[in-house]
């Protein structure tokens, strides 16, 4: 009798602490490969992201220099002032 109580005792806790069933293991499996595959596409975005700042801040900067360059030019030719900064 003690080893039937045993067995019960011993067969409920191994089915409560059991692991998950195959179709549900395969499930967790496929979502995480889903996202360990959206990590580069992640990474790719954020890079561009960060390519087109960069390219706005340069593009500002060389617009801003075009324009100073043009002023001293204005100014040399047409004015006959030598600008210094």
């Amino acid at each position: 009798m003690k080893f039937l109580l045993g067995f019960a005792i011993g067969f409920g806790l191994e089915r409560s602490m059991a692991p998950a069933s195959g179709a549900e293991t395969r499930g967790r499996i496929a979502q995480r490969m889903r996202d360990l595959a959206e990590i580069p596409r992640q990474k790719a975005e954020e890079a561009a992201q960060a390519a087109k700042q960069r390219a706005g801040e340069l593009g500002s900067r060389v617009g801003r220099q075009a324009a100073e360059a043009a002023v001293d030019a204005v100014e040399k030719d047409v004015l006959g002032k030598n600008r210094t900064a």
